[in-house]
């Protein structure tokens, strides 16, 4: 035990300072790492929670005993995989997360008897609040909705009393909105579950600020706009997530982005129009005038024309005449249209879509973007003139570009982790792997380079010696000991080592008195083959020491290489 005390004194403070952090900071890598390995591993239990939800939800786990850990600020919760479904039963069961609002569930606390009419009041207004919270969260792509209620209270010796009022902040999932339809389904939900609510009293508002709903009528399609400018509007964000909404069930969500301009004519016009067909001809009336005359001389009267059986004798000259007139009068086929325009007139439409490229995934690295090519830029280009109604007559312009968007798509719950052999390792197991290969790894370097080399000093000082003659206290046999110099310094000596009268440390097999036997014996140095005698050494060291810079230039030319010179 001395000798490793003695070889720890001998390697310095500083070398042992060093060694002890490096030794403390290995252990406390490895202790890391054994517990990561012991943890369990941890799976999303609720995301983006309310701060006072996540304090609610944090709290119960800590009465339940259930390990967690809290991520992305507070706003998610993580626990172990296998116990996620029983821990969100657990919580539904005492109704958390409650989404930052709160329902019937209040009036399940004991009322005390110093409750005043005042809060009861109140309490029921928080309940309403909650509950419509809850019920407009529940429609599909709502993030968070907030209530706000003013129920009016009949004053006392006042016949009249106030009108109920609502108002509702909406906040969409990401890039999705709320049209008309879901507007008012909002508006008429809120009406219909407050007694005394008109839909002329519920207001609508988006995160961004925008009014989503005026008057009892929804603000997002063409027919509530009161201006111009908002039909104008109105007609051009309804091309625009017309387009977004086709395109995203192919590029993905978030991957295509669309505008649109439209210029409309405004003008009131009023269009009289007579049209006349003549081959389309109806018989109306039809007139029709006959006339006839006869005219003639008188004959001579003679006593022959009176005798009996006389003939009667031709008269003088006659003339007769006949005329017949025939009027029918056509209706020529007329049409007489009269247009009156009030509704604005598309008079030139242009759009403009922004889609980004492919990120093909990569086996090792993240996925690597890709343009598409001008084929399918073509295809979109043409689903998207469909799709706005193109009219090449009137000017309209579709273009479509292909550019890389900021962010990456996310990857796919499917295309998460690394594929071996067809089976995909989920990343979770995957990052137990690594960490179990990482403490093996850091073990091994451990046993190596701090473990091997401590043993193998243990070894070789606990290994019995044979005892060497020395004189002046030398080592004893079997553990490296200590001597005293000639200026009564101590020396440390060498497992194995003696020492001369003098103090000074002797080379194994050296006699401590050059006068002995052994004074000119063989020398065994280590890892030198061959054997030499002590006197030689003694001349050497002599030789050297008197002339040094010549022995410097000698061992110099031994070290440097051969081609060197």
């Amino acid at each position: 035990m001395g000798g490793l005390i003695e070889q720890l004194r001998a390697l310095g403070t500083l070398r042992l300072a060093a060694m002890a952090g490096v030794g403390l900071a290995v252990l406390g890598l490895v202790a890391w790492l054994a517990l990561r390995a012991a943890e369990p591993p941890m799976a999303l239990l609720y995301g983006d929670l309310d701060p006072r939800d996540a304090g609610q939800v944090v709290q119960a786990l800590d009465r339940a005993r259930i390990p967690y850990r809290l991520a992305a600020g507070g706003a998610q919760v993580m626990v172990p995989e296998a116990d996620v479904p029983r821990v969100r039963l657990m919580l539904a069961r005492d109704g958390l997360p409650a989404g930052g609002s709160i329902g019937y569930e209040i009036f399940d606390r004991g009322e005390s008897l110093t409750t005043t009419p005042f809060q009861q009041d109140i309490n029921r207004v928080r309940a309403l609040e909650g509950e419509l919270s809850r019920t407009i969260r529940g429609l599909s792509g709502v993030r968070t909705a907030r209530v706000h209620l003013v129920l009016p209270r009949r004053e006392p010796f006042s016949r009249e009393r106030g009108e109920a009022q609502a108002s509702v902040v909406i906040a969409m999932q990401g890039a999705q909105r709320l049209d008309r339809e879901g507007v008012q389904a909002v508006l008429h939900l809120v009406a219909a579950a407050v007694p005394g609510l008109r839909p002329q009293n519920v207001s609508i508002v988006d995160s961004r600020g925008e009014l989503m709903a005026r008057g009892g009528q929804a603000l997002t399609g063409p027919a509530a706009a009161q201006t111009g400018e908002e039909l104008r509007r109105a007609a051009e964000q309804r091309l625009a997530r017309g387009v977004e909404d086709l395109l995203e069930r192919t590029l993905g969500p978030g991957r295509v982005r669309a505008e649109a301009s439209v210029e409309m004519d405004f003008d009131r016009v009023q269009t009289t129009e007579e049209r006349f067909d003549p081959e389309n001809q109806v018989p109306r009336s039809t007139q029709s005038t006959s006339e006839s005359s006869r005219s003639g001389e008188a004959g001579n009267v003679s006593v022959a024309n009176q005798l009996p059986g006389a003939e009667a004798q031709a008269g003088g000259n006659q003339t007769q005449s006949s005329r017949s007139e025939e009027t029918t009068n056509f209706e020529i086929g007329r049409t007489t249209r009269n247009t009156m325009r009030e509704q604005p007139a598309v008079r030139r439409l242009s759009v403009a879509v922004l889609v980004d490229g492919v990120w093909e995934p990569q086996a090792n690295g993240p996925p690597q973007f890709r343009e598409r090519s001008a084929e399918e830029l073509q295809r979109i280009a043409s689903l998207v003139r469909s799709a706005v109604g193109f009219n090449e007559q009137r000017g309209d312009r579709v273009d479509v570009v292909n550019l890389r968007f900021a962010e990456p798509p996310p990857l796919d719950a499917a295309s998460d982790g690394f594929t071996i052999l067809g089976q995909t390792i989920p990343p979770a197991l995957l990052a137990r792997l690594t960490e179990t290969a990482i403490l093996a790894l850091v073990a091994l370097a451990a046993i190596l380079l701090v473990g091997r080399p401590m043993a193998s000093r243990l070894t070789v000082a606990l290994m019995p010696q044979p005892a060497l003659a020395g004189a002046g206290g030398g080592a004893g046999a079997g553990e490296a000991g200590t001597t005293i110099g000639p200026d009564g310094t101590p020396i440390a000596l060498p497992a194995g080592a003696a020492a001369a009268p003098d103090g000074t440390p002797l080379l194994p097999g050296q006699a401590a008195n050059p006068g002995e036997p052994n004074a000119e014996g063989m020398v065994d140095v280590a890892r030198i083959e061959g054997q030499m005698r002590a006197s030689a050494l003694a001349a050497l060291a002599q030789l050297i020491d008197q002339n040094t810079d010549a022995s410097v230039q000698v061992i110099r030319r031994w070290l440097a290489p051969e081609d060197a010179s």
